[in-house]
């Protein structure tokens, strides 16, 4: 069957309205916790201040350099 699936992207939980929040992350019935530890914090710190800073040679080196390592790609 011809099934139209409707997705949607949120940068985070200040976009989302009050019945998203609740179906999604505050029902503990539903809801699932997970906690992220970041062994190399510095490493990830450093990437994510190439990645999101105002320094685009950086970030273009960063890109060409890991460019051929990327097995998942969203756009």
């Amino acid at each position: 069957p011809n099934h139209k699936k409707e997705f949607q992207r949120l940068k985070g939980l200040g976009e989302m309205d009050w019945q998203e929040l609740r179906g999604t992350t505050m029902d503990s019935v539903t809801r699932t916790l997970l906690q992220v530890n970041v062994e190399e914090a510095a490493e990830a710190e450093n990437i994510m201040s190439v990645l999101m800073g105002d320094d685009v040679e950086s970030r273009k080196a960063f890109i060409q350099k890991n460019a051929r390592d990327v097995r998942n790609l969203d756009f």
